[in-house]
């Protein structure tokens, strides 16, 4: 397998911050970064790296986009990163296949481990992959923000779609 640059126009983050009220979905779009798929058939060899940039978040409205990026800094702590560090739980079918990813997710500073279940394919030209998390916020630094008397939750949830090339 080779090594795949990751498509950031078509690549997506996804995350829903909860509170009493309602959820709140925040998407960034500014991801880049590859993964190298290069030790052949070994999937549980996988490398990746990959960069968000946090000055691409949308909240849907401009309201909320201006307090998120007051609340969350992002001219201060423009971009997030993730090193992948295992793959496990594989199950594979030809190309598509499902496993579980380990890795570090480092931020304002901070550096968090994660693990994600995740589906895709990854072809002899293509990766196109997706999965999801759940984080606490405070491990990163983040008060959750609050609204009047509404106060989001600690923990959000992350939905990562990625696509990427040979």
């Amino acid at each position: 397998m080779p090594k795949y640059t990751i498509d950031s126009k078509t690549s997506k983050l996804l995350v829903t911050a909860r509170s009493s009220v309602h959820d709140t979905e925040i998407a960034w779009q500014g991801i880049s970064g590859t993964v190298d798929a290069t030790a052949g058939d070994d999937v549980s060899q996988m490398a990746a790296d990959i960069k968000v940039d946090m000055t691409t978040a949308d909240a849907g409205d401009w309201l909320k986009n201006r307090k998120m990026k007051k609340d969350m800094q992002f001219d201060k702590h423009p971009s997030a990163t993730f090193v992948l560090g295992g793959v496990d739980e594989i199950t594979q079918e030809g190309e598509r296949m499902t496993a579980t990813i380990h890795g570090t997710l480092s931020w304002r500073g901070k550096s968090v481990e994660v693990s994600a279940k995740g589906e895709g394919t990854l072809g002899a030209t293509k990766l196109v992959a997706k999965g999801s998390f759940d984080i606490d916020m405070t491990k990163l630094g983040i008060t959750p923000p609050k609204v009047l008397m509404i106060k989001v939750e600690d923990v959000v949830n992350c939905q990562i779609a990625l696509h990427a090339t040979a």
